[in-house]
């Protein structure tokens, strides 16, 4: 029997919601603005289907950040009702000078709440927005308010939960009790497979980033050796394969993870459950890759309208998104080679794109790096640098946040920073990269130090 909303969301995490539905319902038209990475894209498409639904007109696009030429922009714009997903919490100050009524739905770490914005963030009612809710879920919650039929969003809204990497070791939280409903729904259904793309075995093998296998992954005279020694055909697609091969190869390849050291959480990913989104007739998983692809490659627009079911756009977001795993897999053979550059409690590379920089280092640091010392990659740019930091469960147990890290060293440069504990980002002055890694190599340190008994 289905649940309501009052039994799955906490109640005053659903009336903070349902304040947003209250000023949604008052105007004809909206303005949306969600961050450009997956979680964002993935959640502007849930409010442009949800508003397309409520009869109501929107504009929506993308954003890397909200400083005060978007602001601007957004004042001068005589909209309705601005709608920012997956940020705004750490923008308020920016955000309350808007001279419109604004929703902001948010996961990361709020500085504070606020009055003048209806300010969904699910970590202000105790919900972990690392693990528990995301951009796209806590979107997709105000949806739900507005309309129950928009449950059939649950596929995007998966797709930007993966892309935020809150699916690792499985659901948890609110995240979980909506994915379940979505499920008992029938909205989803779920199977559980090997974590590899439909595609013969040796392709399936090559082009297999999460997870990375050391010696295998973008390297097809690896993946046809691995398959030769376990008289696997390399041609019969992974769905075909017959039990007994599965087994073994799946054996194998948890032997392989384990010898490269990764992550007793990433070793798991590899058997997972897929989701297959009957209404956009994709797995969540397979939807969130071509999203990153186009966000991370300036194809925002692409994304947004794979998220909104444009079928066409699939074909051509195709190609885009094997180009960016081959970049991808470019700078992860690097770093798996080279290996980091390494201070006393964090490691750290350089990469040209500072739109993969995050991507490789939660690979690397999940994969094949020390899972003991956060890594961070830096995008050295005309006037400033952009750094990505990314971390594991296990550090952050141990008393690690990143967010606080890069916040308070960048903040001494002149520069700013935030995030999740687990996965932060920040922009310093060029010129400043040594101090603000050593300064960072001091906090981390202080937050990693066990801290006596009382």
């Amino acid at each position: 029997m289905a649940r309501s909303l009052a039994e799955i969301v906490p109640k005053e995490l659903l009336d903070r919601v349902r304040k947003g539905v209250d000023l949604v319902s008052g105007v004809s038209r909206v303005r949306i603005l969600g961050h450009y990475d997956p979680d964002g894209t993935t959640s502007a498409a849930v409010l442009a289907r949800a508003m397309t639904r409520a009869g109501k007109a929107f504009h929506a696009s993308t954003s890397t950040v909200i400083d005060k030429d978007l602001v601007a922009r957004l004042a001068g714009e005589s909209n309705e009702l601005v709608i920012i997903s997956d940020m705004g919490s750490g923008q308020l100050d920016r955000v309350e000078g808007l001279p419109c009524p604004t929703i902001v739905l948010d996961h990361h770490a709020p500085l504070r709440d606020s009055e003048k914005v209806v300010h969904v963030n699910p970590a202000l009612f105790g919900i972990d927005g690392t693990r528990e809710a995301c951009g796209s879920t806590t979107t997709w919650l105000l949806a739900l308010a507005l309309d129950d039929r928009n449950w059939d969003l649950a596929g995007v809204a998966m797709a930007g939960a993966i892309g935020d990497m809150q699916h690792l070791g499985g659901f948890a939280g609110l995240n979980a009790a909506l994915f379940e409903e979505a499920v008992a729904r029938n909205v989803l259904s779920r199977e559980r497979g090997l974590a590899l793309i439909s595609a013969p075995a040796e392709e399936a093998l090559t082009r297999c980033i999460i997870p990375y296998f050391v010696g295998i992954s973008g390297r097809p005279e690896g993946a046809r050796k691995l398959l030769a020694e376990l008289t696997i055909d390399a041609q019969v697609p992974v769905s075909e394969l017959v039990p007994e091969e599965r087994r073994r190869l799946t054996s194998v390849l948890a032997t392989i993870l384990l010898k490269q050291g990764a992550e007793a959480e990433a070793v798991e990913a590899l058997v997972k459950e897929k989701y297959w989104a009957a209404a956009d007739g994709v797995y969540a998983d397979e939807l969130s890759a071509y999203v990153d692809g186009c966000a991370r490659l300036g194809f925002e627009g692409l994304g947004l309208a794979l998220c909104l079911g444009d079928k066409e756009a699939f074909a051509r977001a195709d190609a885009i998104r094997k180009e960016f795993d081959d970049r991808l897999l470019s700078y992860l053979h690097k770093l798996e080679a080279d290996g980091p550059f390494t201070k006393k409690h964090v490691q750290f590379f350089y990469t040209d794109e500072p739109s993969l920089a995050g991507s490789v280092a939660q690979i690397g640091m999940n994969y094949f790096l020390d899972p003991m010392k956060p890594t961070l990659g830096l995008s050295v740019m005309d006037k400033s640098t952009k750094v990505s930091a990314r971390a594991t469960k296990r550090l952050v147990s141990k008393g690690l946040d990143l967010a606080v890290g890069l916040r308070e060293a960048a903040a001494e440069f002149g520069g700013n920073g935030g995030g999740h504990n687990i996965a932060s980002g920040a922009t310093v002055p060029k010129g400043k990269e040594e101090k603000f890694l050593g300064l960072v190599d001091e906090i981390v340190g202080r937050q990693l130090t066990p801290k006596p008994e009382a």
